[in-house]
């Protein structure tokens, strides 16, 4: 008996695969028997399918069973499945066009690649990485995998991302990521994947066949005629031009991008106006409106309004930046107030997401200093202001992570409720930041003191590295994922503790190596191998990490040192200094208190000035890499010495070392005689 629901589904208009390519549609297949043969499993499914000309074979009446499918052609079986209307399909087509065929999409996938971005199964992200690993190529395809498969049907199916798990009885389940379990937990609990996999293993790396994919559309299209699939509701920003009856039926018109919308208006709409309820008669022509809708199946009408919520000018305002564009921006935002706790380094709930314009004299600064707007990073927090014309005229940024030197004018920790750190900056003006129970290191400083700190957004976290851009690219491992999935970036990633007790997570670049210290690549690597080891960073181009190198834990160091020597060996323009530096305390025996290395650089280090830093040392010891690299002070003299080396926990404040009992210098040679061998290292 056929499924009503299939008879209603068109054809696939599949370029040679999912569909024939030629006008006959097989109904008998010779290499898909009933009976005695390798896809008697999937003969039933294909058979449906087939009779209902959602899926052919080719001219040669093989169906081919065994062959990988395309993302392509199982997006346009998801259009088939959710039969979308010609409305819904016009305007996903409209918002994503473009870059559909930027990404090389072929124009009779375009559709139901429109259409999954649309309703969310598909993201702009996913879709750019698809379209780099060859996704879309005609010549050296390359197919998605099972995993990423599973996550699309049932995002597509509206099923839950936290399914039950235990449902999984896979015994490849510990290599699936923590989101395919969620979603494929739903599947199998919607019976359209089964809970334990042909053989007994899911296999989420490998691509699907025309055969998994013929049982698993048959199950899809089963279960959206059995459960109500509907088209999620829209919201669409724009400018009222019209508000009353029109052919006796209440709607509003609305413009945005110069292109105009038509809404149905019934008994169930309701009118907002900073979360106050208005009535209809209160929207006006004018008006910046947002409408949050149902899509209409067809007809005139875009669909039926369920909210329609006024947007006033805004005065003042805070939010998080979702992305820039040619002297636009666009945030996440919320009306400012003193209810806000900014003593958080935690998200701040926001209401709604606006592309603002910036007005021509617009002024951008991020502690007094003056920005433009390619200084602005994505999820940084900006406090705004905007004009009649709803142009951003004043916008102060509060970066997601920025380094801050200035002196201190004052500290504030007897209240933990007002604890604060306030320092004057380059600019003369004085600054405020938070101290919450993540900062660390503060508590040595007093008034007066020149210091240089970590902040995220208004929080102080501590003590900032001098080598800012490469901070914090070696530490502890205590997060770790290869997820199998092609497509979303975020799944694979490493956490590291650096040796200040900072996390920071690092994405994994699409094709990145494991070694160990001794340049050997290790495969097959697991979180619980990697977690608690001590590893080296490389970050590509993109920030994303191409390499990580296994160290010695023996090779890692925390060190006090002392400039005491720099000579100027720059040319022209170009400023270098070359600096000795004594270690005057250490935690490994290779960095042996009053020990001498050498480095250029071109910072431009203060002779007698005192560095902390952490970091790995080669088998030389020499310093290969290094974090936690601070000034301590400058005690305009030369410090003694501990007498050995001792646990970090031990460690003196350099003061301890202030002693009669000084090192020599000789002033004819700009040379400090003393320490234990002499060391050359470029950093």
């Amino acid at each position: 008996m056929k499924s009503n629901n299939l008879k209603r589904a068109a054809a696939l208009g599949l370029a040679a695969l999912m569909l024939a390519p030629s006008a006959t549609f097989a109904k008998e297949f010779k290499d898909v028997k009933k009976k005695n043969n390798k896809y008697s499993w999937a003969y039933d499914a294909i058979d449906k399918l087939s009779d209902n000309n959602i899926i052919s074979g080719h001219p040669d009446g093989e169906f081919k069973p065994g062959e990988p499918v395309s993302l392509e052609e199982l997006l346009q079986l998801i259009k088939q499945i959710l039969r979308p209307s010609d409305q819904e399909i016009k305007t996903a087509k409209e918002k994503y066009s473009k870059i559909a065929k930027e990404k090389g999409v072929n124009s009779w996938a375009e559709d139901a690649i429109c259409l999954a971005l649309h309703r969310g199964y598909l993201d702009e992200n996913s879709l750019k990485k698809a379209s780099e690993r060859g996704f879309f190529k005609i010549s050296g395809r390359e197919y998605p995998s099972r995993g990423d498969i599973a996550i699309f049907f049932a995002r597509a199916l509206q099923l839950s991302p936290n399914g039950n798990t235990n449902l999984l009885k896979h015994n490849d389940k510990d290599k699936m990521s923590d989101t395919l379990k969620g979603y494929l937990s739903s599947l199998v609990d919607a019976k359209i994947f089964t809970s334990t996999g042909s053989d007994g293993n899911f296999e989420g790396e490998r691509s699907i066949t025309r055969a998994e994919t013929a049982i698993i559309t048959k199950a899809s299209f089963d279960y959206a005629e059995k459960n109500k699939i509907e088209a999620k509701t829209e919201k669409l920003k724009g400018t009222v031009i019209l508000s009353s009856k029109l052919n006796n039926v209440n709607v509003v018109i609305i413009e945005t991008k110069g292109s105009k919308y038509s809404f149905d208006i019934d008994s169930n709409t309701k009118y907002k106006l900073k979360d106050k309820d208005i009535k209809l008669e209160d929207i006006k022509a004018g008006q910046e409106v947002e409408i949050e809708y149902v899509k209409a199946k067809s007809g005139e009408r875009e669909g039926t309004a369920k909210t329609i919520t006024v947007t006033n000018a805004m005065l003042d305002m805070v939010g998080y930046v979702n992305s820039k564009g040619n002297n636009q921006i666009t945030l996440r935002y919320r009306d400012n107030s003193d209810s806000i706790n900014f003593r958080t380094t935690s998200k701040i709930s926001t209401s709604d997401t606006k592309t603002f314009d910036l007005d021509k004299n617009v002024k951008i600064k991020a502690y007094g200093k003056d920005l433009k707007l390619e200084d602005i990073a994505v999820d940084d927090l900006v406090e705004f202001k905007t004009n009649s014309d709803n142009k951003i005229t004043e916008m102060t940024v509060f970066p997601k992570e920025a380094y801050v030197k200035g002196q201190i004018i004052s500290i504030e920790n007897t209240n933990k409720d007002k604890a604060s750190i306030k320092l004057k900056l380059s600019d003369g003006k004085t600054y405020e930041f938070y101290i919450t129970n993540e900062t660390k290191d503060l508590d040595r400083f007093s008034f007066r003191d020149e210091i240089n700190i970590y902040v995220k957004y208004k929080v102080a976290m501590g003590l900032a590295s001098n080598n800012e851009k490469d901070s914090n690219l070696m530490g502890e491992v205590i997060g770790y994922s290869s997820s199998e999935s092609s497509f979303d970036y975020r799944n694979r990633y490493v956490v590291i503790k650096s040796s200040d007790g900072y996390q920071k997570t690092y994405y994994l670049a699409n094709r990145f190596d494991i070694k160990d210290y001794n340049g050997a690549r290790k495969t097959q690597v697991t979180e619980n191998y990697l977690r608690g080891k001590n590893v080296l960073l490389s970050l590509n181009s993109y920030g994303e990490v191409d390499t990580i190198t296994i160290v010695d834990s023996n090779l890692k160091f925390s060190a006090m040192f002392q400039v005491v020597s720099r000579e100027d060996v720059g040319f022209n323009n170009n400023r270098f200094y070359k600096i000795g530096l004594r270690v005057i305390q250490s935690d490994n025996a290779r960095l042996n208190p009053g020990k001498t290395l050498y480095f250029q650089t071109g910072q431009k280090l203060e002779l007698f000035e005192v560095l902390s830093l952490d970091g790995y040392l080669n088998y030389d010891g020499e310093i290969i890499a290094d974090s936690n690299n601070r000034s301590l002070g400058n005690p305009r003299e030369y410090l003694d010495s501990a007498s050995g080396t001792t646990r970090k926990n031990d460690f003196k404040d350099y003061k301890y070392f202030l002693t009669n009992n000084r090192p020599t210098y000789n002033n004819r040679t700009n040379q400090y005689n003393g320490g234990v061998g002499q060391y050359w290292i470029i950093l």
